[in-house]
């Protein structure tokens, strides 16, 4: 699913354990995640600033199920961003939940009680690092991208982690000049959220820093 890929990107879960930025600017990413695995599943249409349900049939996965269900049952709540900021709110417990389940993430409990953030770890290197490979040898060759990986190379970006899986100043040159270019031929509804989630992180980033 592509918020696990993006959990994966954004959390070291080889190493440290920790989040590769602020929570909350992960947090939005993933949620943005969420609501773009509705969207290629053609659940959901995001127009601009606003998004809809167009088929209520569910996908057999319990998070995505239930984000479908609850913009299902909120019609009056149009708003990309209102979305964002709500789905932010478990976003993380969320995707991380459904990698526990699948068996490739581990949760490690605090026991100093200085620090609150649980740290995650996978159970299997390679599944874990495959999202930040694929993405980086896909953007650095210049290679076409799935939708999935079309949506998480430009989430990615909008959460400002392209240089975590960039280490060579030139790749990066190369990688942006090419996500410029996917962003032109992305679908509508993938650019627009794509949109929303970078101006959703922008402001939380202001409000960290601040």
């Amino acid at each position: 699913m592509l918020a696990d890929d993006f959990f994966l990107v954004a959390w070291d879960t080889t190493s440290s354990g920790k989040p590769r930025m602020h929570l909350q600017g992960i947090a939005l990413g993933l949620a943005g995640a969420l609501i773009a695995e509705l969207v290629l599943a053609q659940r959901v249409a995001v127009r601009g600033v606003r998004l809809g349900v167009v088929d209520v049939q569910g996908l057999q996965d319990r998070v995505a199920d239930k984000v479908l269900s609850e913009i299902r049952n909120s019609p009056q709540h149009t708003d990309v961003r209102t979305w964002l900021a709500y789905l932010a709110q478990r976003s993380i417990a969320d995707v991380s939940g459904r990698l526990g389940a699948s068996g490739l993430l581990q949760r490690q409990t605090p026991k100093v009680l200085k620090r609150k953030q649980p740290r995650y770890f996978s159970t299997d290197f390679s599944r874990a690092m495959w999202p930040a490979t694929r993405l980086r040898l896909s953007l650095v060759r210049c290679e076409p991208l799935s939708p999935q990986d079309m949506a998480l190379a430009t989430l990615m970006d909008a959460c400002d982690l392209t240089d975590t899986v960039l280490d060579d100043p030139a790749d990066r040159r190369v990688a942006r000049q090419y996500l410029t270019t996917l962003m032109a031929a992305m679908p509508p509804p993938l650019r627009d959220l794509s949109r929303q989630v970078r101006a959703a992180v922008g402001d939380a980033v202001l409000t960290y820093r601040i």
